[in-house]
């Protein structure tokens, strides 16, 4: 004979907890990894200043990273701060090494 027990996802879980069972069906969790944290004082050169007489004479960088086709992808770009224009990038799956 069939009974229709209604039970909470706590209850559940207190009850698998007690009895040392495990679910053949779990999600992936992501896990935090950690890294080596480049904490060094680096001194402010610009001050502010970023309005430059010269092109390439400050040159900044920003990487990004996004989701492509359902994967994690970088971009990596080069912008002179004389007119704001971009004058390189890289981009791809995995970051280089160098």
């Amino acid at each position: 004979m069939r009974k229709d027990i209604i039970l909470s996802r706590r209850k559940i879980r207190f009850l698998m907890i007690k009895n040392n069972l495990v679910s053949k069906y779990t999600k992936l969790k992501y896990r935090n990894h950690k890294t080596m944290v480049n904490n060094d004082q680096i001194s402010n050169v610009l001050n502010r200043q970023f309005n430059n007489k010269k092109p390439n004479e400050v040159v900044v960088s920003d990487l990004k990273y996004v989701q492509v086709g359902g994967k994690w992808h970088y971009i990596c770009l080069l912008i002179d701060l004389f007119n704001r224009e971009i004058i390189g990038y890289s981009a791809g799956p995995n970051k280089p090494l160098n």
